[in-house]
């Protein structure tokens, strides 16, 4: 039934706006900057809709049922890594105010930067 409405969701948000995008993510891992400690790569079952319309909402749909909106503070902006991949990146805060920034790579990886943690999220195949 989640994945049912999940897919509604996804549909109704798709074709609303045509800059509107879906991707899945499968695995992640769990940088924790404050006492340098990285996880193992560990499954998850993530949807992110990065929807193109004013508001610019992005919002996570996890496997679990739980659901994430961030709003977005600023425009999106290019960047280059250290390691020479293309990424964008944009300023958002969560429903609890705290600021995120979010930083999706060319190459599919995905990046959610809080205060004190990074969590990267991958495709299979990355």
């Amino acid at each position: 039934m989640k994945k049912l409405l999940l897919a509604i969701a996804l549909f109704i948000t798709l074709s609303m706006n045509s800059q509107t995008f879906v991707k899945h993510y499968d695995l992640v891992i769990i940088k924790d900057r404050v006492n340098n400690d990285q996880s193992g790569v560990k499954d998850t079952d993530l949807s992110v809709i990065f929807s193109g319309d004013s508001r610019g909402d992005i919002i996570f749909y996890f496997g679990s049922g739980d659901v994430k909106r961030y709003i977005k503070t600023g425009k999106i902006t290019q960047g280059t890594s250290k390691d020479n991949l293309s990424y964008r990146y944009i300023n958002t805060v969560d429903e609890d105010k705290n600021e995120i920034i979010l930083q999706l790579f060319d190459n599919g990886v995905f990046r959610v930067h809080t205060q004190d943690v990074t969590y990267e999220y991958q495709e299979v195949g990355n």
